[in-house]
């Protein structure tokens, strides 16, 4: 089943459309996770944002029940966020494989990766290659950082 619009599906923890692909079960991550997106949502719609957004962690914006699904779109700015924990190389390639596929269904839209904390420059140079957006909490505020302000995207 396909569709040209999203819609909001419920999935249960062991559901196999969550955790994401190469994820395994971390409460940590997790809790990471929704506090981040909880905070970054509450600052875009302060800003007059339309976002697209599950309202329990357990609830993913998705196209497709059998497709990989993102934590929220935020329709205003055309950017398909995830939220991701660690910035270790096999979380960043896992990340990179779903915000991939979810972009080209919110077409046209840039991919953003939210961060639970600064990343370090390798990650950052992995993410500004990509084309996708680093954004992390910082005291009050959100930092963004373009791959085009970093001058290495392809």
């Amino acid at each position: 089943m396909t569709t040209d619009r999203p819609y909001v599906a419920y999935l249960a923890s062991s559901d196999p459309a969550r955790p994401q692909a190469g994820r395994i079960n971390d409460e940590e991550a997790d809790r990471s996770e929704k506090a981040v997106l909880t905070a970054y949502l509450s600052h875009l719609t302060a800003r007059g944002h339309r976002v697209l957004r599950h309202r329990v962690l357990r609830h993913r914006v998705v196209t497709d029940p059998d497709l990989t699904s993102t934590d929220l779109f935020d329709a205003t700015a055309g950017e398909v966020v995830m939220a991701c924990h660690r910035t270790h190389y096999r979380a960043l390639v896992a990340a990179y494989g779903v915000i991939s596929d979810c972009e080209r269904l919110f077409s046209p839209a840039r991919r953003v990766l939210l961060l639970t904390a600064e990343p370090g420059p390798v990650a950052r140079e992995f993410l500004s290659h990509h084309r996708i957006i680093a954004i992390w909490p910082e005291g009050d505020t959100f930092v963004r950082v373009d791959p085009a302000a970093e001058g290495s995207g392809p």
